[in-house]
């Protein structure tokens, strides 16, 4: 079996990810400082001031500083959907190339790869990621009442206070495609160059989680990049997990806007049997997926 050569394994790993976390850190801070330089200008004068004299008086102008940007603070938590979604649109720029350049590298090598299942086979994953959606949405909202996470909720609030339409092409297009890109496109593969299945999805699996800000998320998303590795096994294509992303934010974000999830949640009987129903129906498509 052909083995891709790589001048340095480990930078081949760290270089990715770096790169990837360095563009989003860039694209963040450069648009935060567009929305907080106007605020920043308008209390220039006031600043200046709190600082002349012989005793000049940093509360005060910290004070200031700090009352000038409230509204741009309040700005940038408001649209911290599509500052996402834009830092995360740049990063192709670097991953989309690198995981063609990685496709090419496989047949130069001529990499022995899983078969690539038939297309008439995908309609398991968009069944298993609408209905795993709703199952995971209730179950995450049945944890939350026995154990509060203030983080995650704020974050929850936030991604859903976008019109839908932005929601739809930022959380359920662009973000997914994004991550998939770095994370099973390239870390997941490079990874599994050299090593068994289940080192390489543990490993990429637990980056994917690293980049979540709250407990719940990361162990959400340390799951789901398990199963989103096992599909790129299964299915021998990268569409697979990339599908399975889209149609899982893409499912929450219209289901809640369509009411779903506030109709499930107003009987706790209900929601409980949304997740087991979910669980059972998930549970038939994986047996179907793993005998593929």
């Amino acid at each position: 079996m052909g083995q891709i050569q790589r001048k340095s394994p480990f930078w081949s790993l760290a270089g990715p990810m770096l790169g990837y976390l360095a563009i989003q850190f860039a694209v963040q801070l450069g648009i935060q400082l567009v929305i907080t330089a106007p605020y920043i200008i308008r209390a220039y004068p006031d600043m200046v001031e709190s600082l002349a004299g012989a005793a000049p008086s940093m509360e005060k102008f910290m004070d200031i500083y700090l009352s000038a940007l409230e509204p741009a603070f309040v700005l940038i938590a408001a649209y911290q959907t599509e500052i996402a979604a834009a830092s995360a649109l740049v990063t192709l720029a670097m991953t989309l190339p690198l995981f063609l350049k990685d496709r090419k590298l496989e047949r130069e090598y001529q990499v022995v790869l899983p078969a690539k299942a038939p297309p008439a086979q995908y309609w398991t994953v968009i069944l298993f990621g609408a209905v795993g959606c709703v199952a995971v949405t209730c179950l995450m909202a049945m944890v939350q009442l026995a154990f509060y996470d203030a983080q995650y909720q704020q974050s929850i609030q936030t991604a859903y206070s976008s019109p839908v339409a932005l929601q739809v092409l930022c959380s359920g297009i662009v973000i997914p495609l994004a991550e998939e890109l770095l994370f099973r496109g390239i870390l997941y593969r490079r990874f599994h160059e050299r090593q068994s299945f289940w080192y390489s999805a543990v490993c990429s699996a637990m980056l994917f989680a690293f980049l979540h800000s709250n407990t719940t998320q990361m162990v959400y998303a340390f799951l789901l990049g398990l199963l989103l590795a096992y599909l790129y096994e299964k299915f021998g294509s990268f569409l697979a997990p990339l599908l399975l992303h889209i149609v899982l934010n893409t499912g929450s974000v219209v289901f809640t806007a369509l009411g779903v999830f506030r109709w499930l949640g107003a009987d706790p009987m209900r929601m409980a049997g949304a997740v087991i129903a979910g669980a059972f129906v998930c549970s038939v498509l994986f047996v179907r997926i793993r005998k593929m």
